[in-house]
């Protein structure tokens, strides 16, 4: 075979892995953009790519790969199992299932035996992967882009064909019959205890099964696999097994929905949000109830029946009582198993309104809530997405917008859970701004309908800003937005001025104020106001010092109001970044989430969150690129400056293995020799030959290629204290090499102590000082 034609097939090769490799990738989530795949696809191929240019070709092709190649596929299919956290936390995203990642592994080996086709077992061996990843793409999508594919592959597999006929590749591929001797001569042959091990494992698998019975053994099999939805352990991201995973949307056998946005609905006992007409008939997918609720009329669609009870929950009253008891138990995420009102995905602390309070009734110690907005001001922003166009221009104070998705999982109003600074947000298919309504300034709710159903994706963008760059032109006037009451002004006035009255106007005045409530107040959820008590904010300041959120709350949007800032206090959800879920890459938020806070109203238009209550945060602006890598070479500077003595004892300590490395190498390997020198005394004699010859070309007298072992070993035993160990070592090494399989011509015991006598008489540093004449080496 020629080389140029021995190059090509294996270009060929590669070439139809590469075509396995996007199909593959389009198939695992076929959701996604397909220029997403490709290029996940196209960096593996070039990680592959590498790896095939630093392995050389081998003289004989028919010759088995040596072990270092089975370490480098190893490496390959153990990748994607490495590199599938590290994504899940670098995207926010969702994962792939298990058995995706498998294949994954599966597409990683082809590639790996595709660059290593220098030896025929590699290059057929990929040729059979890549046949199998293409029918598993088509098996697993109908996606137009892996047709093309499938097309491109028939065509590069026709080529390979005609390529592997016309270089003559039949007596190569096909392993031609050895002829083999078996010689025994005073040694009993070995049984094969492995290979019988292995036939009795797979006859008694066999009875087992025909015992137990076909269907119950893949039953009691399928338990023990994760992604099959078994006790045995659950993937959030599982497809097509017997229970998919909560998180699995995308697919035609879906059963659960997860933050993925797809034609196929899934339906349940309630109404919802997208009116489906089945191409079947004309008719709902299920008895519609007495009062029918306004959908979006979505076309055709494919709906999979799922009825299942979802958790309750229950909006809270329109006013709110301050002087009520706090609620009872710490807030904390409660169990993963638990579904949450919705589910965020995006980066947190979030706060999500459901009510804002405008009034305080200072009489009856009430927040009031505020009035619905006159006018909607919402118009479409091309597709689905919705803008609001009642904002001023963006100031410069704002960093890069957030985009957050927050999946509805059981509300029971209409609300349409958004971020504050909300700029746009969209729904899939819901494209007219009427469908929108404002239930308060900047609480977004679904008109015509009494409940958000269950599986709405919100998808949302969201301005961010520190608070600490702000102007004080950034910064309104309290009449605007309402004022403190009669009765408590005098007091709040007092208070106000006296935390925050010598500060300059604008954020340093409400850093005050916050500050001071965050540390010298403590959070108590289990604080109640007296009875007899004709103001609670003021029992909060003046007296008990510690209260729950909305005393917090309270007490910050009435200080402010008292400095001239335009304040209220809002009610809703918080998403904790301490609850979110690494395994879904998703913060659930639960009842138990709920929380007051303060807003101040910015110059334009928007209601910034400020947060009084030690323990919560409020998100953070989104940095440029520049700025997160100056901000990480700063933590990174940081952290050397805190550990620079053990940073310096450490690099002393590599400098140290590096300059010794060879010696920590060669120590290490003659360890290992006395603790496991071989099988048989041939093991025993090629080992110490290659310790003795790695030495040799280490201090730069290697043994040359026309010179036999045996006489490399007695001219350079010429030069050792003990050459009639090196004499003994050299018989032996001729003996292992070219006499048949008879016993050593000294005991087993006299041949390991030979051995073990010419590695520590000759080490590596006794190489290099040896004064010995490159003709005595045979160099």
């Amino acid at each position: 075979m020629a080389p140029e034609l021995s190059r090509l097939v294996r270009r060929v090769t590669f070439l139809l892995l590469v075509l396995a490799s996007a199909a593959v990738e389009i198939a695992a989530v076929d959701t996604r953009p397909v220029a997403v795949s490709l290029g996940r696809a196209a960096g593996w191929v070039v990680a592959a790519a590498v790896v095939g240019l630093l392995v050389p070709v081998p003289a004989d092709p028919r010759r088995n790969p040596p072990p270092w190649v089975f370490l480098i596929l190893l490496g390959l299919a153990a990748a994607p199992f490495g590199v599938e956290p590290l994504g899940r936390n670098w995207t926010g995203g969702g994962g792939a299932p298990l058995e995706i990642q498998l294949v994954f592994g599966l597409r990683n080996i082809g590639l790996g035996l595709a660059a290593c086709g220098g030896w025929l077992l590699c290059l057929r061996t990929a040729a059979v992967v890549s046949l199998f990843l293409t029918l598993f793409s088509a098996a697993m999508t109908n996606h137009p882009a892996v047709k093309v594919i499938l097309a491109l592959y028939a065509g590069a597999g026709g080529v390979w064909l005609m390529l592997v006929y016309w270089t003559g590749l039949r007596g190569a591929f096909v392993a031609p019959e050895r002829t083999v001797t078996i010689e025994v001569l005073n040694e009993r042959a070995r049984v094969p205890w492995a290979a019988l091990l292995l036939l009795l494992v797979a006859v008694g698998a066999t009875g087992a099964v025909a015992v137990v019975g076909p269907k119950r053994a893949a039953f009691v099999l399928g338990e023990l696999v994760p992604t099959s939805g078994g006790t045995g352990g659950t993937d959030p991201f599982a497809r097509y097994g017997v229970g998919d995973g909560p998180e699995e949307t995308a697919g035609d056998n879906a059963r659960a929905a997860g933050m993925v946005e797809t034609d196929k609905m899934i339906e349940d006992n309630r109404n919802a949000l997208i009116d489906a007409v089945s191409d079947m008939s004309y008719g709902p997918p299920h008895k519609p109830s007495k009062e029918q609720e306004r959908m979006v009329a979505g076309g055709p669609a494919e709906v999979i029946q799922n009825h299942g009870k979802l958790p309750d929950n229950r909006r809270p009253s329109r006013e709110f009582d301050t002087s009520r008891k706090g609620p009872t138990g710490a807030r904390k995420p409660e169990s993963r198993a638990a579904r949450g009102l919705f589910e965020v995905e995006g980066r947190t602390p979030l706060h999500v309104r459901v009510i804002a309070y405008d009034r305080y009734d200072a009489a009856r110690g009430r927040w009031v809530e505020d009035r619905k907005p006159p006018q909607k001001r919402i118009e479409p922003d091309g597709g689905d997405w919705m803008r609001l166009d009642r904002f001023k221009e963006p100031a410069d104070w704002y960093g890069g917008d957030e985009r957050h998705r927050l999946k509805v999982a059981d509300l029971k109003d209409n609300l349409v859970p958004t971020p504050a600074l909300l700029t746009r947000f969209r729904i899939n298919k819901v494209d007219k701004p009427d469908y929108y309504e404002w239930d308060s300034d900047g609480v977004l709710a679904l008109a015509g309908r009494k409940r958000t159903p269950p599986g709405v994706i919100v998808t949302t963008d969201c301005r961010t800003l520190a608070p600490a760059r702000l102007p004080e032109s950034a910064f309104g006037r309290a009449p605007e937005v309402g004022a403190v009451p009669d009765a408590l002004r005098h007091e709040i006035d007092g208070i106000a001025r006296a935390w925050a009255g010598d500060r300059p106007r604008g954020w340093p005045q409400i850093e005050a104020v916050l500050t001071k409530l965050r540390t010298a107040y403590a959070l108590d959820r289990a604080a109640a106001v007296p009875a007899d008590h004709p103001a609670p904010v003021l029992w909060f300041l003046t007296e008990s010092r510690r209260g729950p959120d909305y005393l917090f709350a309270t007490a910050a949007a009435l200080l402010l109001r008292a400095l001239d800032y335009p304040t209220r206090v809002c009610l809703g959800y918080y998403a904790a970044p301490d609850a979110y879920d690494p395994e879904t890459a998703h913060t659930p938020v639960r009842k138990t989430d709920l929380h007051t806070w303060a807003e101040l109203r910015i110059s334009d238009g928007h209601w910034m969150v400020i947060e009084p209550t030690p323990g919560y945060d409020v998100l953070g602006p989104k940095l440029a690129l520049s700025e997160r890598a100056r901000h990480a070479l700063a933590a990174g500077a940081a952290w050397v400056g805190a550990h620079g003595v053990e940073l310096l004892l450490a690099a002393l300590a590599a400098a140290i293995a590096w300059v010794r490395r060879r010696h920590i190498y060669d120590a290490s390997v003659v360890w290992v020799w006395h603790w496991w020198p071989g099988r048989t005394w041939r093991d025993h004699v090629r080992r110490t030959v290659r310790v003795l010859e790695r030495r040799g070309r280490w201090a730069g007298r290697p043994r040359d290629e026309r010179q036999t072992t045996g006489a490399w070993l007695r001219r350079a035993g010429a030069q050792s204290a003990r050459p009639d160990d090196f004499d003994r070592l050299a018989v032996l090494a001729e003996w292992a090499a070219y006499a048949p399989e008879v016993p050593p011509p000294w005991s087993e015991g006299d041949v390991r102590n030979v051995c073990r006598r010419a590695l520590e008489g000759w080490p590596l540093w006794r190489w290099r000082e040896a004064a010995v004449p490159d003709s005595a080496m045979g160099v």
